[in-house]
């Protein structure tokens, strides 16, 4: 039976909010969540994962204190980035976002529903270990996806949350959240 790990990291507290800024890197404090990570006590042994990222710089800058302490290329991949709002106001987009988390997943605008799903099963095909830095919705949508919910928004994760899933056999066998309540669901 083949089984891997897929560690999904939300990114350090950015400068600038995403309606703001088309892509902020981390704040001061931010910074410092990221070196924390170091520490996590989910993240001590990576020596067997790869490293992927979001293309965006708070993604990418979360990645770095745990890429060097485990001499890791962190690859870039566009799979894992933020929602698509392209056409969406930057003053506008904190309005359309919380339209879009309470909107049934059957009413999404198709290339919302496209994002969701090739998350899904670019994640699923993942052949090994990996760590993905990426973003808020991201793991929202993976698992409203893997749990059947109605809409995108499964739960609230804090800065530098840590979601873990298994897959065995490139199927998704559990996961488990922090931040709040730590949670651990079979599927």
């Amino acid at each position: 039976m083949s089984s891997i790990q897929v560690i999904f990291i939300r990114h350090a507290e950015a400068s600038n909010s995403w309606g703001n800024h088309p892509d902020p890197g981390l704040s001061d404090n931010g910074k410092n969540q990221s070196k924390e990570l170091i520490n996590h006590p989910e993240l001590i042994e990576l020596d067997d994962y790869s490293f992927i990222s979001s293309p965006k710089l708070r993604a990418i800058e979360t990645a770095k204190p745990l890429a060097e302490k485990f001499e890791k290329e962190v690859f870039i991949e566009n799979i894992f980035t933020e929602i698509p709002s392209p056409d969406v106001e930057p003053e506008n987009k904190q309005e359309w976002l919380k339209g879009i988390i309470q909107m049934d997943k059957k009413d999404l605008p198709k290339k919302i529903l496209n994002w969701k799903n090739d998350i899904f099963l670019n994640t699923k095909m993942l052949s090994q270990n990996t760590v993905v830095f990426t973003h808020f919705m991201v793991m929202n949508a993976l698992l409203s996806e893997l749990t059947s919910n109605a809409n995108l928004l499964y739960f609230n994760p804090d800065y530098t949350s840590v979601l873990k899933i298994t897959i065995e056999n490139k199927e998704f066998k559990n996961f488990s959240t922090e931040r709040g309540k730590k949670t651990s669901i079979n599927l």
